[in-house]
């Protein structure tokens, strides 16, 4: 088990790309993590690990190395929480759909307000790579 991190500095920096291999081996330490946690999902980073590496799960699990969100658009407010912040909610500005890619995926994934809990999750974690927290997208209203 990995120590949470819960510094904001630290996690305000951006992530490394790394080999799908690397990002298999990290990704299975996000999974010990995952499982010690009740949470939608967790970044390389907040367990130490500064390599752009992310895993979420509402449902069926889906393991992100080097993700970039490519399209997004339509706007909604939701209320997140943070394993490095806890007892912490914000009120965020999030999209409703947004387009994916990722290095260990052949093609786009795709998230929708269909399941908005994922595309919230998804968009929170690869935040968390690119070294952006949710306070960072606090809705101004």
């Amino acid at each position: 088990m990995k120590k949470l991190i819960l510094d904001k500095n630290f996690l305000s920096l951006p992530c490394d790309k790394v080999s799908v291999q690397e990002g298999l081996q990290i990704a299975e330490l996000l999974r010990e993590e995952f499982c010690l946690h009740e949470a939608a999902g967790i970044a390389a980073n907040q367990i130490g690990i500064q390599k752009s590496v992310c895993l979420i799960d509402v449902g069926r699990e889906i393991i992100l190395i080097n993700p970039e969100i490519i399209k997004a658009e339509g706007e909604v407010t939701y209320v997140e929480g943070c394993l490095s912040f806890p007892d912490q909610v914000v009120l965020t500005q999030r999209f409703a759909n947004i387009i994916v890619k990722a290095t260990n995926h052949a093609g786009e994934l795709h998230f929708s307000t269909e399941n908005l809990l994922e595309c919230v999750c998804v968009q929170h974690e690869v935040d968390h790579l690119n070294g952006i927290t949710m306070f960072d997208r606090q809705y101004k209203g």
